[in-house]
């Protein structure tokens, strides 16, 4: 996920991470800043002196850089509906899953495999949401990982039903 925000003292700070391997670069304006850890970076200004630049913070709480003394949010919190919505979707499998009266209705796949199926795209459904500005885009990125877990577990509740039957 790449964010771009206007500092003014830094000037235009581009923040970058990538969603599968985590790696991240950051640039002043159009400097790149140096790699001295996971999380650490140095940036040299035009005069020569260096200061550290550390980056702190996850998906749920949002990137902060911490440029000496100073702190500057690059990428905000996650909101609470993100989390709530993201992780109904696990919470619907888990439960749905592994009740025998609802796997009546409609068989979907739970236990282990439903669960790991619904926690991965309860990540993604909030790293899709996290790219949408308003809230009626970010409902869409739900309903589509929701429906599509559906599917999937269903998929594979029929086919275990059919190699049980």
């Amino acid at each position: 996920m790449k964010t771009v925000i206007h500092h003014e003292i830094y000037g235009p700070i581009t923040y970058s991470e990538s969603d599968w391997t985590g790696k991240k670069e950051i640039w002043f304006g159009s400097t790149p800043l140096v790699k001295r850890g996971k999380s650490c970076f140095v940036w040299k200004n035009h005069e020569g002196v260096e200061t550290i630049v550390t980056v702190k913070g996850n998906l749920f709480s949002g990137r902060t850089l911490y440029i000496g003394a100073e702190r500057v949010e690059v990428q905000p919190a996650s909101k609470w509906y993100e989390i709530v919505c993201s992780f109904s979707i696990l919470l619907f499998i888990l439960v749905w899953g592994n009740s025998v009266t609802l796997c009546s209705i409609l068989p979907l796949v739970g236990g282990a495999i439903g669960g790991a199926i619904s926690g991965g795209a309860s990540v993604l459904c909030l790293l899709g949401m996290k790219k949408f500005k308003n809230v009626g885009g970010k409902l869409l990125v739900w309903l589509a990982a929701f429906g599509a877990t559906v599917l999937i577990c269903f998929l594979l509740g029929l086919a275990i039903l059919s190699l049980l039957l």
